[in-house]
This record gives C-alpha cells, structure tokens and sequence, in this order.
C-alpha cells in the first residue's frame, strides 16, 4: 500500500523530529484525552518492546506528536495480520494547526521512521494498525491505511475503527 503526497508543503515555520514523552505528552493530554496524567502515559509504554514519538514544533511548541509503539492487536495477531506489529497511538494536533496537513506530516515523518527501524532489526515489513476515530478514516486512507472490523466505542472517546496498513522497511 501506498502512501500519497502530503496534501501542504511543510512550513518553513515548522520542524518535525523524534522526542521524548514527556516533551509530547501535554499535547496528546489536551487534545485526546484531557483526564490523562503523565504517570499513565508513562504507564501505558512499560514493558513495550520498543517505541518512539513523533513532535512537529512551531517555535519551539508542540503543535503535533504521533506515537508508534510494538504492539499486537489482540484480535488480528497471527491471523488478518502475520507480520510484525506497531501501533499508532496518541495522534494529535493543536486544534490552531489542524485542516493544514500537519498531521499527514507528521505521520510520514513516522511512517519513514518506522520503515528505517525495521532495516536497523532486519525486518523486511511490518503492519502498523490505529485505533482511529471514524471521522478521521478519509485521513488515514489518505495515508494508505485501511478501516477493518466493525465500529466500536472507546470511552470518552467515541466511535472508532481499527485501520491498518503495511510499512516496508528502506
């Protein structure tokens, strides 16, 4: 699966790179899930195999993080999905940088990243899966993802869809 354009050029104004947690973790809290604290952000990464964020600064602020972790999905391990799996998580944009195309940026910047890490662990290919709102589903197939299963609701949260794709190691 493919992976089209990005919709915007990135503005100059604007730097993407990897970060730590804590430095992405207001943003993921205000725009996902405000009861978060930072314990159970923290909490939520333990014992996970490997991870790392994404962080889109404009002056120095973060204005848009992605999350990718190794994870299995409980319900497509060894079946829809045979090879490796990382999950997105924690996919959030300042509300005054969304419509821009800032958030298929920094899943890129992701994406890319992800695909070198596979060549570093001798990984060929490994499938990236989301739980993603159902308003978002023309974004991630914009990004090559595909919905699978059926709606379901998380709390707090609203309705979601699993979408899925593959990534190439480069």
């Amino acid at each position: 699966m493919g992976m089209s354009a990005p919709d915007t050029e990135l503005p100059a104004a604007i730097s993407i790179d990897l970060a730590d947690l804590d430095a992405v973790f207001e943003l993921r809290r205000a725009v996902l899930r405000p009861w978060l604290t930072p314990e159970d952000a923290r909490a939520s990464y333990a014992g996970v195999e490997a991870h790392f964020h994404v962080a889109a600064k404009a002056g120095g602020r973060v204005v848009g993080t992605a999350g990718f972790v190794t994870e299995t999905h409980p319900d497509y391990d060894g079946k829809t999905f045979r090879e490796k799996q990382w999950r997105l998580r924690g996919m959030a944009t300042e509300p005054a940088f969304q419509g821009r195309g800032l958030g298929g940026w920094v899943l890129r910047f992701g994406i890319e990243e992800l695909a070198r890490r596979l060549t570093t662990r001798g990984e060929a290919r490994a499938v990236l899966w989301c739980n993603g709102r159902t308003p978002a589903q023309s974004f991630y197939e914009r990004h090559g993802f595909q919905a699978i299963g059926e709606i379901f609701e998380t709390p707090g949260t609203g309705p979601h869809y699993v979408f899925w794709r593959n990534v190439d190691a480069v």
